[in-house]
């Protein structure tokens, strides 16, 4: 009877603890309904049963043991590890790497680069001018003794300036004698005959031409005699901005005073010459002019060297004014530059 009711005691304690176990381990009840917010499985302890020395002892037939093992086996572990794994990060990732890429090249590639604005073309650098000193100057006036007075003064006045002059008179004058010069200076003195029939048409060097009649001879000026109006003591500045003007424009007086011995000689020239002041009132009479080398005769002449003509009438060494020297000075001046 002492045997049964242990027997019944322990059957009774095992359905007890198969039902708690049962009730506690529940998948619906042991896993929370928001996962996130635990990030381990939460395990209930397995109960604890209390039991004398000697129902103990008697009692190691029981299936106790299988009771044990139903309440460690519960969903919740991995239930949790699933619920914390989210994709959101991934995607995020995703997003950002395959959005920026595409489009930052897109933004810093041009298909015309070079066509947008064209190039602009640099200046020309100027040449500085040549200076006069030590430059050898030919200075060809008439065959006399004594040695006319306005060749003596022009002489003088290219030797100011730094010229190394050398004289020679107009019958021994040839174009082998303008070798090795750097400038021609032909005097209002020298005889015209000596310049006929062009001699002067192949030299290559830079000439001051106070001589009409040397530019008639190589077709820079259509006009051979009678180039020459008197009594009038003033010349006209047509071309103000240029470096033979000096500043000097409009109406200017080069002589002191108006005679009937002299006056402004001129030249009719060419379509591609460079006129810088004229007869006053009458701009078919160029009182100042030249040609650049390079530049073309109306009969078709090429010039080889740069070629000007100056004013002066014989004599005029006493009688010039300030501005008519400074004119000389800069024709001089420009011829050497040689353009």
């Amino acid at each position: 009877m002492k045997r049964f009711l242990v027997l019944f005691i322990i059957a009774l304690m095992t359905i007890t603890v198969i039902a708690c176990s049962s009730s506690e381990t529940k998948p619906e009840t042991s896993v929370s309904p928001k996962v996130t917010e635990s990030a381990a499985p939460v395990v209930s302890p397995a109960p604890t049963v209390s039991v004398s020395p000697t129902e103990s002892s008697t009692a190691s037939p029981s299936p106790a043991p299988s009771a044990s093992t139903v309440v460690s086996a519960t969903a919740a572990p991995t239930a949790s590890s699933t619920a914390t794994v989210t994709p959101a990060s991934t995607d995020s990732t995703k997003a950002s790497a395959t959005t920026v890429p595409k489009d930052s090249p897109k933004a810093i590639v041009s298909s015309e680069p070079a066509a947008a604005t064209p190039e602009a073309k640099p200046e020309p650098t100027p040449q500085p001018d040549i200076s006069p000193k030590g430059k050898k100057v030919l200075f060809v006036g008439r065959e006399q003794v004594p040695v006319p007075a306005e060749d003596v003064v022009m002489a003088d006045r290219l030797k100011g300036m730094g010229f190394v002059v050398t004289r020679l008179g107009d019958k021994d004058f040839t174009v082998d004698e303008t070798k090795g010069y750097d400038l021609l200076y032909f005097s209002q003195t020298v005889n015209s005959k000596f310049l006929k029939d062009g001699v002067m048409k192949d030299v290559a060097i830079p000439t001051v031409y106070v001589k009409s009649h040397g530019m008639f001879y190589l077709g820079l000026s259509s006009l051979e005699e009678g180039a020459t109006v008197k009594k009038i003591k003033s010349i006209e500045i047509v071309d103000s901005k240029h470096k033979i003007a000096g500043g000097l424009s409009g109406t200017i007086d080069v002589y002191k005073e108006a005679d009937t011995g002299y006056g402004v000689s001129y030249g009719v020239v060419g379509k591609e010459a460079k006129v810088i002041a004229t007869i006053p009132g009458d701009s078919s009479k160029a009182a100042l002019f030249y040609y650049d080398k390079g530049s073309k005769a109306d009969n078709g002449y090429t010039v080889k060297a740069r070629l000007s003509f100056y004013y002066w009438s014989n004599g005029m060494q006493d009688k010039s004014t300030d501005e008519g020297w400074k004119l000389w000075d800069n024709i001089v001046l420009w011829t050497l530059q040689n353009g």
